[in-house]
């Protein structure tokens, strides 16, 4: 179980646009899995009075510091237990015992935890009892099954009690749990850096970051986050290798079956998706989508792997009126669509690339426009979604798309942005959406879906 103290201080899936003439499919998911474990996160932040001085931006430490450890607890994996608890803040008479649970462990609480870090203010007088905290958060922890972590970071060292390091590996062996201890200094003064190593290097499994600014203690964070998150993964996995599903393309958060439907009240109308064909072993495999909307239909190809849903094909766009209008090509690609649902934890992030020919015919000839995309991706926190289909426990994913696009008259045409968030629920897919762009805005809810 991960205790975070801060002390001084997504895909899988598919999502479909289009984009000019032609369309862009990617699908972003993630998977979350039952369990009888109990991970378990406490964050620690200091609260005390050297918290006030200022940091290299200016700001108090105490400011910067809540506004980073917000950050991060919203990327936490919600089936973590979690708790906040500060120091220093004149919560108790004794400064060297002034140490308070401000957000009792609970699973799923992290919106707590990120509001209370809001109304947390440093003390005009108090002591810096580093370790009394890391004692409470030990304690804290004790009745939980784990595993168990402790992240600090702290604008300097125990000022209450110079067997730091040892009182906290007595309580852990004590408590009978072991622990990861991360401690991270934030502009810790130079005179003091030396003693806080100190305290840390007598702790078994216990780490050390310095942090010289608040970039530097975002990254030590994020790092520690993702980490602590795919503890809470291998936790709850119930399946070696988080694959149920008879062939690769059977994702189980973008179920590509033979006969998989979705419907979308979208901003552009009704439209519903639907797997027509589907079939391989877990290695390799492939499935055709068709997607429907107003007088439109097209399709997409996928082609999936034990590396996720790893690329896809468009086949061509169709009019009601006009028959086939457009074929579209995918020349070259790299990146996986959907990775495999074990890697897509809160705070993971990937990039995909692919090139595109759209063609169509003009007068007796084609006319044909090469787009080249480049996407950013990363996995958020999971939330509660209601959409007509109904109320789902869905991972969100947010996203950016760039397209440049050349080739049409030898006319190149600036490179345009999209903005994306997308939900995903386990064994359903996507069941929101959200794209937004320079004079455009987009949005897509599920209502209804059959997965066979």
């Amino acid at each position: 179980m991960p205790v975070i103290v801060l002390v001084g201080c997504g895909l899988a899936a598919a999502c479909l646009c289009l984009t000019g003439v032609a369309a862009g499919a990617y699908f972003y998911l993630r998977g979350r899995q039952a369990t009888s474990a109990e991970p378990t996160i406490e964050y620690v932040l200091d609260a005390s009075p050297r918290m006030e001085s200022p940091s290299s931006s200016g700001e108090p430490r105490i400011v910067v510091a809540r506004g980073v450890l917000g950050e991060i607890v919203r990327t936490a994996d919600p089936r973590l237990t979690a708790g906040l608890r500060v120091f220093g803040t004149g919560a108790l008479p004794q400064g060297c015992e002034d140490t308070d649970l401000v957000v009792p462990l609970a699973a799923s609480n992290q919106g707590e935890i990120e509001g209370s870090l809001g109304e947390v203010e440093a003390a005009p007088e108090s002591d810096s009892a580093v370790a009394q905290a890391m004692v409470g958060a030990i304690r804290d922890m004790a009745s939980t099954d784990g595993p168990h972590s402790i992240v600090v970071v702290t604008g300097g060292a125990d000022l209450c009690n110079p067997e730091a390091g040892e009182l906290i590996r007595q309580e852990a062996q004590r408590a009978g749990i072991e622990l990861r201890l991360f401690v991270i200094g934030f502009e810790v003064p130079l005179d003091e850096v030396e003693a806080v190593k100190a305290f840390v290097e007598l702790i078994p499994g216990a780490t050390y970051t310095d942090a010289p600014q608040a970039a530097a203690l975002r990254t030590a964070l994020v790092e520690i986050q993702t980490e602590v998150n795919r503890m809470a993964v291998e936790a709850f996995e119930p399946v070696p290798g988080g694959r149920t599903g008879a062939n690769a393309c059977d994702h189980p958060y973008l179920p590509l079956r033979s006969g998989a439907s979705w419907s979308y009240d979208s901003s552009e109308g009704g439209m519903t998706w639907n797997v027509t064909s589907a079939g391989g072993s877990a290695e390799s495999a492939s499935a055709t989508m068709a997607f429907s909307m107003p007088e439109v239909t097209f399709t997409v190809n996928w082609i999936c792997s034990s590396a996720g849903i790893t690329s896809y094909d468009f086949g061509s766009i169709s009019s009601s009126v006009f028959g086939e209008v457009v074929t579209l090509d995918i020349v070259n690609s790299s990146g996986s669509w959907l990775p495999p649902a074990e890697s897509l934890v809160p705070g993971y992030s990937w990039s995909n690339d692919y090139t595109m020919v759209v063609s169509s015919p003009f007068e007796g000839a084609s006319v044909e426009l090469t787009t080249t995309t480049s996407e950013s991706w990363s996995v958020g926190g999971m939330e509660t979604v209601s959409v007509p289909a109904g109320t789902f426990d869905a991972l969100r994913i947010d996203g950016t798309s760039t397209i440049e696009m050349s080739g049409f008259m030898g006319i190149s045409v600036p490179p345009s942005t999209t903005s994306q968030t997308f939900w995903f629920a386990e064994g359903v897919g996507i069941v929101r959406y959200t794209s937004s762009s320079e004079g455009y805005s987009g949005h897509g809810d599920l209502t209804g879906y059959s997965v066979p």
